[in-house]
This record gives C-alpha cells, sequence and structure tokens, in this order.
C-alpha cells in the first residue's frame, strides 16, 4: 500500500479553510475583512448596545458568509458570537458548529465542536478549532474521513495539530488510523511544509506486494538549501533482502539535474538463480547546463549492476520500469537564429540477452541550417560519425569500426494559390563510409514537386474536403551493394510515407526513384452530431521498375495500394484501419483494424487487430520465427453493472500460432470511500534465465530452436482506502499496460 500525500496533510483541509477564507497578500498582510449585509427575521439591542440577530441570521463579509439562529454583533469591536446551528462558508469550505465566536477587527476565529465539509467529499471535525491574531492555528482532537459521517470505514484522528505561520508549516501530533473503529496505524509527531515551502522530515512510506513478497520503502526528505535536495529511503523487500536509495536534485541560474542511486546488499533471490552472491545497484545521472546564451550540454548517464537488475527490483509490482537497454549520453548544442551544431556521444549498456547491441557513436557532430523568405527556403544537414561495435551480428553483416559522412543540401519554393499549393523542391545526398581498408562513397541528386488541391463544400453545419495529391519524386543512385547498415531501417508504408522520397529512414541508405505518386482524401465534419470521417487512398507508379522490399528478387512498377479510413461518431465511438494491398501477389502486406466505444473511464470497449505478412527489417530479429506473419488481436472490456460494480478484462491471443498471450479480467467494488476487487492472469512471459545452463550464448540458443518464453498464472487482490491509500495496481493502469509483470 503506498499512502499518498494527502496522509498527512489532509488534515491541512482544516487549515485551508482558514487560508481560503482570511488570504493573505502579496505584502504577507491579511485582507481586511468587510461586512456587506446583516439580514435576520429580529434585529434588536440587548444592555450593552450590541446587535441582537434571531432567526435565520445571514451575515455576509467579502470572505465569508455566516448563517445562524442566533447571533450577538459588538460593532465596535468587530466581534460576532454566533449560537445554534452555525453554518460558516467560504468559496470551498463549508463549516458547521454550534458555537463560534469571530473577531472581524483581529482576524481571530474560535470554534468549538467544528465539523467541515470540503467540496461534499472530504469531512473533518475538530473539538476546537482556534485562529490567532499571529495567523497560527490550533485544532485539538481532530478527525477526518472521505466515507459518509454516519458510518466512516476509516478516519484518521489526531491529538492536536499547530499551523505556524510565520514559518508556514503544520505540526501535526497523534496520528491514528483506524478502520471501522479498528486501529491499524499510529503515528507520534509528523511536521510538514504548507504550500510551496519545503522541511526536512520523513516523506510517505511505502508498501508494495510483489513477487518477492512485500517491499516496504521509508523516504526522508533533507531540504539542504533552497536549490537542492536529497531524499534517502531505506528499502527492504522480504524474499531479496535490505537495500537503500537516494535521489539528490540541484537546481541553479545554469545548470539542473537529478543523480539516483538504488541498490540491494545481498539478493536472495537472485543468488540461487545465477549463484553470484555480489551487490546489486543502479545509478543515473541526468544535467542540463547552459553554458552560454547559445551553447547547452546535456548528459544522460544510466547504469546497473547486471542486466536483470530491472526485471527484479522495479518500482512496481508489474515491472513497468522493464529496458533493454541503458542510455549513456553526452551532448553538447550551439543553437542561433540560422545555425544549429550539435556534438554527441551515444552509448548502450544492453539488458536483454536476446537483443543485438546498437553501434555506439564516438562521436557524432552534426551541422544544419535554414532559411526562408517568402515562399523560398534554403537548408542544408550535415553529420560525420565514429561508430563502433563491441561484438558483430551473427545474423547479418556488420562492421565494428564504422566512420561516416552524410551531408544534404536543399532548396525548395513553396507558393499557395487560392484552392491549391505547389511545392518544388531539389537538393542532392552524399553518403561517405569508411570501413577500416574499404571506403565508399555515393551521391543522389534529387528532385520532387508536390501539387495539393483543396476542393471544399460547405452545407448547414457540415464540412466536407476533397484533398487530391500529385507528387513526382526523382533520384538518381549507381547500383552499390550496401550491407553495412548502422541506422537505417525500412519504414513501413501508410497515407503519409508513401509520399516520401526514401523508404529509409536513416543515413545509410537512399531509395533510388523515378515515381509518380497519386493520392486521394476525403474528410467530413459535422458539428450536429459531432461526427468526422476520412477516407484516403494513394499508390506509387514506378517509371523504372524498383526492388520489391519484402522480395528483393522481385522487381515492380508500383508500389502497393495504401488505404487509411477514420470515423468517429459523437463522444463515444471511433474506429481507424490500414491496409497495404499488393496487387501483384494478390496478398495483404499489412492491415491493422482498431474499434473504441467509450462512454466513461468506468464504460469502455476497445478492439484492435494487426496483421503483417513479413517484417521488412527481419535481419534485426533474433527470433528463428522471424520469417513468419505477425497476427495479433486484442480485446479490452471495462463495464460498471452499477455504481459500485465494475468487471474488466483483456484477451491477447497471437492468431498465427493460435496462442493466447494474455488473458487477464477481474472485478472492483467501490463506494464512497474504499475499492476492493480481484484480478486473475495468465499470460506468457520472456525468460531470460533458462539458456545459461545449456547454450554458450542467447543467440546459439535462438538459433537452436529455443523459445525464450515461460508461462505464467497469478492471482492479484487490491484494495484502497480512498484518498489515502492503496494495495496493489490501478484498473486504468493494469489494462493499459503492454507489459504487466
Amino acid at each position: 500500500m503506498l499512502f499518498s500525500r494527502k496522509f498527512f496533510l489532509i488534515f491541512l483541509s482544516l487549515v485551508a479553510f482558514l487560508l481560503s477564507s482570511f488570504s493573505l497578500s502579496n505584502e504577507e498582510e491579511r485582507k481586511e475583512i468587510k461586512i456587506e449585509s446583516i439580514t435576520a427575521e429580529s434585529i434588536s439591542n440587548d444592555e450593552k448596545g450590541n446587535l441582537l440577530l434571531e432567526g435565520k441570521v445571514f451575515i455576509t463579509t467579502n470572505l465569508l458568509t455566516f448563517s445562524t439562529d442566533k447571533a450577538l454583533f459588538n460593532q465596535s469591536e468587530g466581534v460576532i458570537e454566533l449560537f445554534g446551528n452555525v453554518e460558516v462558508k467560504s468559496e470551498k469550505v463549508k463549516l458547521n458548529s454550534s458555537e463560534v465566536l469571530a473577531n472581524l477587527n483581529r482576524q481571530t476565529l474560535s470554534v468549538k465542536q467544528a465539523d467541515i465539509n470540503s467540496n461534499d467529499s472530504v469531512f473533518s471535525n475538530a473539538q476546537e478549532f482556534l485562529l490567532k491574531t499571529s495567523g497560527d492555528v490550533e485544532l485539538v482532537n481532530a478527525s477526518v474521513t472521505s466515507c459518509s459521517k454516519e458510518d466512516p470505514v476509516w478516519v484518521i484522528s489526531t491529538k492536536r495539530i499547530t499551523y505556524l505561520a510565520d514559518k508556514n508549516n503544520a505540526v501535526i501530533r497523534g496520528i491514528r488510523l483506524r478502520i471501522k473503529n479498528v486501529p491499524v496505524f499510529f503515528w507520534p509527531y509528523v511536521r510538514t511544509a504548507v504550500g510551496n515551502e519545503k522541511i526536512s522530515g520523513f516523506l510517505t512510506p511505502g508498501i508494495h506486494q510483489t513477487n518477492d513478497g512485500i517491499d516496504i520503502s521509508l523516504p526522508y526528505y533533507l531540504n539542504l538549501a533552497p536549490n537542492y535536495d536529497l531524499v534517502l529511503t531505506p528499502r527492504h523487500i522480504t524474499n531479496r533482502g535490505s537495500g537503500i536509495a537516494s535521489s539528490f536534485r540541484y537546481l541553479s541560474r545554469k545548470l539542473e539535474g537529478e543523480i539516483n542511486l538504488s541498490g540491494i546488499s545481498s539478493d536472495e533471490v537472485y543468488q540461487e538463480e545465477t549463484g553470484r552472491n555480489d551487490s546489486r545497484w543502479n545509478i543515473s545521472w541526468k544535467n542540463n547546463t547552459t553554458l552560454y546564451q547559445n551553447l547547452y550540454s546535456f548528459i544522460n548517464f544510466q547504469s546497473t549492476s547486471d542486466a536483470y537488475f530491472f526485471r527484479d527490483i522495479g518500482n512496481n509490482q508489474f515491472g513497468e520500469t522493464r529496458t533493454s537497454y541503458l542510455p549513456r549520453k553526452f551532448g553538447l548544442t550551439w543553437n542561433s537564429s540560422f545555425l544549429k551544431i550539435d556534438i554527441n556521444v551515444n552509448r548502450y549498456q544492453i539488458l536483454n540477452p536476446f537483443s543485438f547491441e546498437e553501434y555506439r557513436s564516438m562521436p557524432s557532430v552534426t551541422v544544419q541550417s535554414f532559411q526562408s523568405k517568402g515562399g523560398l527556403s534554403i537548408s542544408f544537414f550535415a553529420n560525420r560519425t565514429k561508430f563502433e561495435l563491441e561484438e558483430t551480428n551473427p545474423l547479418r553483416d556488420s562492421y565494428k569500426h564504422i566512420e561516416r559522412t552524410y551531408f544534404e543540401p536543399e532548396i525548395s519554393f513553396r507558393k499557395h494559390f487560392g484552392s491549391s499549393q505547389i511545392l518544388i523542391a531539389t537538393g542532392t545526398t552524399y553518403t561517405n563510409h569508411n570501413l577500416n581498408s574499404k571506403k565508399t562513397s555515393q551521391s543522389f541528386p534529387w528532385i520532387e514537386m508536390k501539387y495539393n488541391l483543396f476542393l471544399d463544400k460547405y452545407q448547414g453545419n457540415s464540412h466536407t474536403s476533397l484533398l487530391p495529391t500529385f507528387k513526382y519524386v526523382y533520384v538518381k543512385k549507381e547500383e552499390t551493394k550496401q550491407n553495412y547498415l548502422v541506422d537505417s531501417r525500412i519504414i513501413s508504408l501508410d497515407y503519409s510515407t508513401l509520399f516520401q522520397r526514401n523508404r529509409f529512414v536513416g543515413f545509410d541508405r537512399v531509395t533510388k526513384s523515378n515515381k509518380v505518386i497519386l493520392g486521394l482524401e476525403r474528410v467530413s465534419r459535422s458539428i450536429t452530431n459531432l461526427s468526422y470521417s476520412s477516407l484516403s487512398i494513394g499508390q506509387a507508379f514506378y517509371i523504372n521498375k524498383e526492388t520489391d522490399y519484402l522480395n528483393p528478387l522481385i522487381y515492380r512498377n508500383r508500389s502497393p495500394l495504401i488505404a487509411e479510413f477514420k470515423i468517429e461518431l459523437g463522444r463515444n465511438l471511433r474506429s481507424k484501419g490500414l491496409m497495404e494491398w499488393d496487387e501483384k501477389s494478390k496478398k495483404i502486406n499489412l492491415a491493422s483494424l482498431g474499434f473504441v466505444y467509450k462512454k466513461n473511464e468506468q464504460k469502455r470497449i476497445e478492439v484492435k487487430s494487426i496483421y503483417r505478412r513479413k517484417d521488412p527489417n527481419s535481419v534485426y530479429i533474433p527470433w528463428i520465427d522471424r520469417e513468419s506473419p505477425t497476427n495479433h488481436s486484442e480485446v479490452l472490456v471495462q463495464w460498471s453493472l452499477s455504481k459500485s460494480v465494475n468487471l474488466f478484462g483483456r484477451w491477447q491471443k497471437d492468431q498465427e500460432r493460435n496462442k493466447s498471450n494474455d488473458i487477464l479480467f477481474g472485478f472492483e467494488y467501490s463506494n464512497c470511500c474504499l475499492k476492493w476487487g480481484l484480478m486473475h492472469r495468465k499470460w506468457i512471459d520472456e525468460d531470460y534465465f533458462s539458456w545459461q545452463s545449456n547454450y554458450p550464448s542467447a543467440f546459439e540458443a535462438l538459433y537452436q530452436g529455443l523459445d525464450p518464453s515461460r508461462q505464467r498464472d497469478n492471482t492479484y487482490l487490491f484494495f484502497e482506502l480512498k484518498n489515502l491509500g492503496r494495495l496493489g495496481k490501478k484498473i486504468s493502469t493494469a489494462l493499459s499496460s503492454t507489459k504487466l509483470e
């Protein structure tokens, strides 16, 4: 259970009543309270000259509204005494009592047996509520709950709360948490800041339910200076052991950053799995520095003791902190209105044994510029990078050392007409690779022209647009074989990427092109029923035949046909889809379909499906079935049967193998102050360890057909006291997480 910060600050809603009612100005002086009106059924004077108000008494000021059955008002001293059914209101808080004494001149307030209602969601009471002239506040025997006042499930009570106005912090003594009148937690003393002030002290403790038992942490905050602080967090995981984490933040006029360190001295579970008894740790340092007016630097350094640290010692029970690599980056940037220069060094620590190590840039220098006036634009982009690779990729040709130079100048002209637009651009792309003793260089002059037509039709509250697009692309390229690929990948076709000049991302490869691209998009909007629909269809026609990306032995005279649609009906229903149809093979290369119905956060249905006949970048996939089609579908349902009962479920299936990858279902019960429920999950998880005992390397295991996965089957309980804390995971997070554990 992770108690929210409200655990200690929820009592300050009582103080918030004071602060919102008797607010301070910028000069730290209180606003003057002025009476605007007084009404009552009977108004008279007593023997001392005080106004005696009886029957439906209403006193309105510029900050507060008082209502009661009976009141005395001493006009000379500014003192109001209210008796009976007293109610004091501010903008957000309502206070009820049987006796209130307010001194408007001294701005003090004394309340006996106060009941406070904040936005009809948090109910508080105090035996005595005293506002002093100094601005300090005393609350005696105060309690708070978000449940019903008549029969609360949980209540937090305190012996005394003292708000110190000059220090802008509060001292809370004798904190008790009771669930159904059973004491479950006690804390003798807390001192906490109010508003933006910071003081040293314990923060909210954390208790997590994990696969390795209970994960307990107790953070302590050190306010070292106004511009830097430190949090130290002792931590214990029952099945693994004890450790500590720290977080140091700093901020100055020229730099800001954060250093995080966490570790565990002796991990018992890890020792059983690997036989190692080493300390396990993780460190990260992120820093941004402004060196001069236009000169900046950044550091993003992350490292860990072993590849499985994030799998074992994540920050939550569902392991969403799992990652396949850690970056180690340094960058220097000079930026002006027309020129930008970047110098970067990128390295990575690979954590997934089944992932290839990426090239490290040591270093990379980029220079780019852009100038535009009217419709004429001139730009250039240049990059020189030295790459290093510790181990070559066994599934494709690769080099340990590569030096690459990339340069692309461009000039373009854009002209807008009343219902159309034309763009003409030309440039050249130059690449040079130095592979130890081998050097290659290539130059690719190119020109492209794009013409857009905008045809609009308005009818009542509806607007329909027809958007034909014509584009011609010519790229001259020499026929050379390139086996060295650092960062180039083939991008998937959709309506937007169909019009790109290059089918590759990255700087290694350029597509030879002499093609005409035709596209048509229809967009319709209706304000009356809040509907939207779009349909796009396009295809490229090659003047010179080009290689098929899925089969390099085939040449084709046109690209696959691309079609997309998107529909929104009202606020609740939407759908979208994409299809890449190969006319030559009469097959679908890629298709996706999604349907969403969402009435509110408690009622939604989502259906998703994706099919890919072959991954064009399969050379980067280590699995033995990398040439097989991808065919996955998912159904997600969250449906409230009543205000209190909510059902949910998710099903992910691999249609190609006719196998369910993830099945999750459960229910949640909720009322005014608590939530609880059960969730059962059966899924396939990655297995990082099984290959080690039988194979010399992870890739050898994959090559021989090892399936690095395992079946998991667990049942989870989650429980939440609203506005206080929870044990387990939120439903929304569980349903949206792609890797829950």
